[in-house]
């Protein structure tokens, strides 16, 4: 294999890994409240519950952005690979 296909399929993963992760910060989005819970001394589970899903949405907001990052580097690489692959084979 060479580089051009190595760094594409490199990309390819790191790209279904952020639709992925995009999709499960979606889903865990939809499941939390938009509410005001002013008795802290006795949380309520649905309190407990929308406390649970704003810590799994924080635990994955960095890896969200590691991951959309990564893909936008790999993108400009493999685009900058392929020109350079291609622009010598091609007549001008």
């Amino acid at each position: 294999m060479d580089t051009l296909s190595i760094v594409t399929v490199l990309w390819a993963v790191i790209v279904v890994a952020f639709i992925a992760l995009m999709v499960y910060r979606a889903n865990l989005a939809n499941h939390e409240t938009e509410q005001l819970f002013l008795n802290e001394t006795n949380p309520s589970s649905v309190h407990l519950e929308n406390d649970d899903v704003v810590r799994r949405l924080n635990k994955v907001a960095p890896l969200c952005k590691g991951f959309g990052g990564a893909a936008i580097i790999l993108s400009l690489v493999v685009g900058a690979m392929w020109i350079a692959h291609t622009l010598p084979s091609s007549s001008l």
